[in-house]
């Protein structure tokens, strides 16, 4: 039996090493490829989310490519993610594809819930090695996530423009050819090691700008048109709110404990939506923005696909939130059909705005103050 799996940013490191270390065949699809969008677009319908359509092509290419098992996750609550799975199940056997599913509930996941799900896949594997595999898996989502949080920082302060980005495509092609958590694990320590001694132009002053929204966009670079990237180009300070790590706290980690943690963003996101949950993200990209103004950040970027109803809901109360808390927000809306110049061109501008914004504070304070 042969897995394949969709992508989702870097999420593809972890179950790499996940289905390496458990001796489990696999088919991973590029980790870009407009072929694979179009291709599941075509088999999707009209109106279903970009996530839905790119997801839907990386199943297709790996079916195509010998894989007869999917792997893949969903869930109940208000978003349509949590019915990706059994609609994508009904459309690939509507157009020739027998395959079998293996579903994981997202919203109840456990370690014993992925134990079971991936044991008939490992004849003859010992439950302590499933279990090393599940852990190294974890430990590389943490590992991964820093050194995304560290390039966000280099990106902006780097004296020498495109060094990080260099680095950076190095990893994803060591990473996407090595195999096992060992030869991954000492590429991400050579990586992180590269990035500590980028040269940094510590007379830079880089605007400070949180990214919002729905995880799927914010966190994949192939649909969000490589915005961390495009941004740390212009000198901006890029801080993610949502990753693959953030998810596994959320949903993971903190469900170990016998007490219930609190999600700040979620929890802060309440002030301007009476409710627990608006489904998806939509609270929590609200709440993140409370927050980020609060700490000084110069702007907010929200992107989401386009149809997303939690997101839609959310971006209905960002006038307020600008008017109270000070701070500029943008949303960003990407489908299929998004081009990438006047996405790029809006970015520009935002950035251009919130830096004369900055200039004309900074000069009002200096008026201002006393001689």
């Amino acid at each position: 039996m042969k897995i394949t799996f969709p992508h989702m940013g870097d999420a593809y490191i972890p179950v790499k090493i996940l289905l390496d270390c458990a001796g489990i065949e696999y088919v991973m699809p590029p980790v870009s490829g407009k072929g694979l969008l179009e291709q599941g677009t075509l088999h999707s319908p009209e109106f279903a989310c970009l996530p839905f359509k790119t997801i839907m092509g990386d199943f297709i290419y790996g079916i195509e490519h010998g894989a007869d098992c999917i792997l893949f996750g969903g869930g109940c609550g208000q978003c349509r993610f949590g019915y990706f799975g059994k609609l994508q199940d009904e459309i690939l056997k509507s157009i020739g594809y027998n395959v079998n599913f293996i579903y994981l509930d997202l919203n109840n996941i456990s370690f014993k819930e992925v134990l079971e799900k991936i044991k008939p896949l490992t004849e003859g594997k010992s439950m302590l090695s499933l279990s090393k595999a599940i852990l190294y898996a974890l430990i590389a989502v943490f590992k991964v996530d820093r050194i995304n949080k560290l390039c966000r920082f280099t990106r902006c302060w780097e004296l020498n423009k495109g060094q990080t980005d260099k680095i950076m495509s190095r990893f994803h092609n060591k990473v996407q050819k090595a195999r096992g958590y060992k030869n991954i694990n000492r590429i991400i320590r050579t990586t992180i090691k590269e990035l500590k001694q980028v040269a940094l132009d510590k007379k830079h002053k880089p605007l400070k700008v949180a990214l919002v929204g729905e995880i799927y966009v914010a966190a994949h670079p192939q649909i969000n048109f490589e915005i961390e990237k495009k941004l740390g180009s212009m000198g901006v300070e890029v801080h993610n709110t949502l990753g693959i790590s953030y998810w596994i706290k959320e949903h993971f980690i903190k469900k170990l404990f016998p007490f219930k943690i609190k999600n700040k963003d979620h929890e802060a996101g309440k002030e301007f939506m009476k409710t627990n949950d608006i489904g998806g993200h939509g609270l929590s990209s609200i709440g993140a923005s409370i927050r980020r103004a609060k700490k000084g950040f110069d702007g907010v970027i929200h992107i989401y696909p386009f149809t997303c109803m939690p997101e839609i809901i959310a971006q209905s109360t960002f006038s307020e939130v600008q008017k109270k808390y000070n701070i500029p927000i943008m949303t960003l809306i990407v489908d299929e059909m998004t081009g990438e110049a006047g996405y790029t061109t809006r970015l520009e501008a935002f950035i251009d705005m919130i830096q004369m914004k900055k200039k004309a504070c900074y000069a009002m304070y200096h008026q201002m103050r006393p001689v």
